[in-house]
């Protein structure tokens, strides 16, 4: 998917009428959250459209049958999310953590819902969003058949890393979390500290280019 969400985002808001600018803008309520702290836990039902005002969100998944915890997704600045179970009407698939201290602005989907009967033209991108959001689970489901383990660790790097900072994680916890192997992991940890994204010391990982890790996620899937 890349920066789709982003510019997605952008491109709508550029040419939105100035009326519902200003009713999205004067709906929208203000949330802060600590590292750790859940946005929604899944089963929830929506309250609205979230935007990243500052900060890392995280969408994870409990596996059914295993009940380990899998990271599908990060959600950055200037990138909205929660918008696939609102238009779907039903409880949120997955869980949202803040893994840093971030700001969030939530649109209630009362409003949202207004504003579409209002403008029905705007349904069109709405589709246009769940349509690449689809395109996204796909190719991610391609990534994890042909076992492209690289940004899935890198991933994970950063997501237990600032969700649990003190914790040294070992390789069988990060394989177990990105559903692949010990050797897997260790090549690509061995990978990504090659290309100087992290450094290595017996248990202990350390970040040294957070924006390239999380860059790996959009070059994947582009």
């Amino acid at each position: 998917m890349g920066d789709y969400n982003k510019v997605f985002f952008s491109e709508f808001w550029s040419y939105l009428a100035p009326e519902i600018k200003i009713q999205l803008e004067s709906s929208a309520r203000s949330l802060e959250f600590k590292r750790g702290d859940f946005i929604y836990r899944e089963g929830d039902t929506p309250q609205g459209l979230y935007f990243v005002k500052t900060g890392l969100v995280g969408l994870v998944l409990i596996g059914a049958s295993s009940g380990k915890e899998h990271l599908l997704r990060f959600f950055r600045e200037d990138q909205f999310f929660g918008h696939r179970s609102l238009f779907a009407n039903e409880g949120y698939h997955g869980s949202t953590i803040a893994l840093e201290p971030t700001s969030l602005k939530l649109i209630p989907k009362s409003v949202i819902f207004d504003i579409l009967k209002g403008h029905p033209y705007l349904y069109k991108d709405v589709v246009v969003a769940l349509s690449k959001e689809l395109r996204q689970a796909e190719i991610q489901r391609v990534m994890i058949l042909e076992n492209q383990i690289l940004a899935r660790t890198a991933q994970a790097v950063i997501y237990l890393k600032e969700l649990h900072p003190a914790h040294k994680w070992t390789r069988q916890e990060i394989a177990n979390f990105c559903a692949s192997t010990v050797s897997t992991v260790i090549k690509a940890l061995a990978e990504l500290e090659a290309r100087g994204l992290v450094r290595q010391d017996g248990r202990n990982i350390e970040v040294l280019d957070r924006q390239g890790l999380l860059a790996l996620q959009e070059t994947e899937a582009s």
